[in-house]
């Protein structure tokens, strides 16, 4: 029976580093771990490039990767000339998608897990014989707590992460004079909030604008919809959530959690859903509930473990 060994995915400095949660989870789990061998900083580049030769594999022992197709090089260096890598990977977007099945091709990989429903169906179609899971993105519960009510929070809109392209600027504001505290949490391309401003920020904040990817970038995303961290960091947190909501989201959990947007009518709608805020309290209570319950990494990587254990291989030391 292969051993399955996680290794740490490398830490980038001033980065929400996202990778990290699945693999502490897996850790706490009683999952086996190899150490990580990441080159020096200065050679970076050349991992992010070029691969080492592969040579003889071990039959004995495969690596759990935690990847992105962008970096898939770096991300498993220098592991892949050594071991079965099994990949765990985000961010497999429609441009990716070619590379991602060259790399897989080229380095025989048996079992695989996508955080897309989407691209894990489409990998399944390129590959029959390859052992394909699809794992939702989750967080670790820990970091959100449930904040204050919605009518004591001082914030009345935040945006974070890729935010949504609409200008919130008071000059801008369409929908009258009444100004709000608007918070954006990136600045000209940069995260201006440290994760635990942000934490605090998201605990303190009324309402969100939360969109997939396929809507703010379809350039990168392309009919990719995906559910991601951000949804479960607002759930958490209570905050209410105007967009549109992932059918992976709706799906999983059983309804829609988040507040349709007016798109003619957005600044009115935000407006409108602050001035009547204590009657959302009741949904944002029940995001959270329903979080707490589906929303962890230690729910999904307990299923990971046992699927991996249903294809044949050994993951914990017992």
């Amino acid at each position: 029976m292969i051993i399955v060994k996680a290794v740490a995915p490398y830490i980038h400095p001033e980065e929400l580093n996202f990778k990290k949660a699945p693999y502490e989870e897996w850790v706490k789990l009683g999952g086996q771990t190899a150490k990580a061998h990441y080159p020096h900083r200065l050679l970076h580049g050349l991992a992010f490039r070029y691969e080492i030769p592969t040579i003889l594999k071990s039959s004995k022992e495969a690596r759990l990767r935690f990847v992105e197709p962008v970096s898939l090089s770096f991300d498993t260096f220098p592991d892949y000339a050594h071991y079965e890598i099994i990949p765990f990977v985000w961010d497999c977007w429609p441009r990716y998608f070619e590379k991602m099945c060259h790399w897989m091709k080229k380095h025989q990989v048996r079992t695989a897990i996508f955080t897309s429903s989407q691209t894990a169906e489409r990998m399944r179609q390129r590959f029959p014989e390859m052992n394909i899971m699809y794992c939702p993105e989750a967080v670790d519960s820990s970091l959100y707590h449930q904040g204050k009510s919605l009518k004591e929070r001082s914030i009345d809109l935040l945006e974070f992460g890729r935010g949504s392209g609409i200008d919130f600027n008071e000059d801008d504001n369409k929908s009258g004079s009444k100004k709000i505290c608007y918070v954006c949490t990136k600045v000209n391309g940069k995260f201006t909030y440290t994760n635990s401003q942000l934490y605090k920020a998201i605990g303190d904040a009324k309402v969100t604008i939360t969109l997939p990817r396929s809507i703010t970038q379809p350039e990168i995303a392309g009919d990719i919809e995906t559910l991601t961290q951000r949804y479960w960091e607002c759930m958490f947190s209570r905050m209410v959530m105007v967009g549109k909501a992932p059918k992976e989201l709706t799906e999983l959990i059983g309804y829609n959690p988040v507040l349709d947007m007016d798109k003619e009518h957005v600044c009115e709608q935000i407006l409108d859903i602050l001035a009547h805020i204590e009657d959302y309290q009741e949904m944002v209570d029940r995001n959270r509930e329903i979080a707490l319950h589906l929303g962890d990494w230690n729910i999904r990587i307990h299923k990971v473990i046992t699927w991996l254990q249903r294809c044949g291989y050994k993951t914990k030391h017992t």
